[in-house]
């Protein structure tokens, strides 16, 4: 009669057995798997590697067969496809660059007691590219000369990009703050104003002259200019631009009292398609009457 603790002994050796029997089969099936997928794949690539050799021999063949006036209208073809999906492709990228802007717009914040009008970029006249657009209004608008256009800044917030010069039924023209016959006061953080569009500075390409800033209260180069609300239909608090350069002015050692300097635009008015018209909510209610 065998004992007790010799047949427990015997079944363990057994599992054990058996567990180290089915890891070596595992390890040898993998191996010799990765080994036969080598050699098979070696044996068989030049069969496999026929129907793609046969296919492009076939394909140069038959561009062999074409003459030179058939070969030069494929490569018509094939231009005039190329340019039909360029040009598909850069009008998908503009609509999403519309739809990036119609998002923005939308998400701007509206000040109190003001509406927004969502208008589209009609027109540009080449020589005056940043200086004056066309954009479209609805005919029961309200919109009158003198009200503000808006967009978004660099950072998303509100900021200046003109004022309504002229309106149509259902166009209106916008005098942008590159103009120079736009004259619009500013303030800055230390409490000085100026006035865009004046002084004794030149515009460089991209920038605004900004004049009359007082000497004694001098903003510095980097200061954020704002709208002060004193000119009529444009509310106070609109970011403008930011003062690149100033008038570097001793008040003990001159007689001047004022600044100049020169502010790029926060908005960049040149790659616009659609803009804000604010207007306040009396002066729309006055138009409906």
């Amino acid at each position: 009669m065998s004992e007790p603790g010799k047949i427990s002994d015997r079944r363990v050796f057994f599992a054990a057995s058996v567990v180290l029997a089915l890891i070596l089969a595992f390890a040898g099936y993998r191996a010799l798997r990765r080994s036969a997928g080598l050699l098979l794949g070696d044996f068989f690539y030049p069969y496999l590697a026929l129907t793609r050799i046969a296919t492009d021999q076939v394909a140069r063949q038959s561009l062999l067969l074409l003459s030179r006036t058939e070969l030069a209208a494929k490569t018509e073809s094939l231009i005039q496809e190329n340019r039909r999906l360029e040009a598909e492709n850069r009008q998908l990228q503009t609509l999403a660059a519309e739809n990036r802007e119609l998002r923005e717009l939308a998400l701007l914040p509206s000040a109190p007691r003001w509406r927004y009008h969502t208008a589209q970029v009609l027109l540009r006249d080449p020589l005056f590219w940043r200086e004056k657009f066309t954009i479209s209004i609805a005919p029961d608008s309200g919109i009158r000369p003198g009200a503000v256009v808006i967009a978004p800044g660099n950072d998303g917030t509100p900021s200046l990009v003109g004022i309504i010069s002229r309106t149509g039924k259902r166009n209106a023209e916008v005098e942008t703050i590159f103009s120079g016959n736009l004259r619009l006061s500013v303030a800055f953080p230390g409490g000085g104003n100026g006035f865009l569009n004046a002084g004794e500075r030149q515009a460089t390409p991209g920038t605004v002259p900004v004049g009359y800033i007082p000497v004694n209260r001098m903003a510095a180069p980097g200061d954020t200019a704002v709208t002060t609300g004193f000119a009529a239909g444009i509310p106070s608090g609109l970011k403008v631009g930011r003062l690149t350069t100033l008038d570097e002015v001793d008040p003990n050692f001159s007689s001047s009292e004022h600044v100049s300097g020169l502010l790029t635009p926060d908005v960049d008015l040149d790659n616009l398609h659609f803009v804000l018209v604010a207007m306040p909510e009396s002066a729309e209610e006055g138009g409906e009457k």
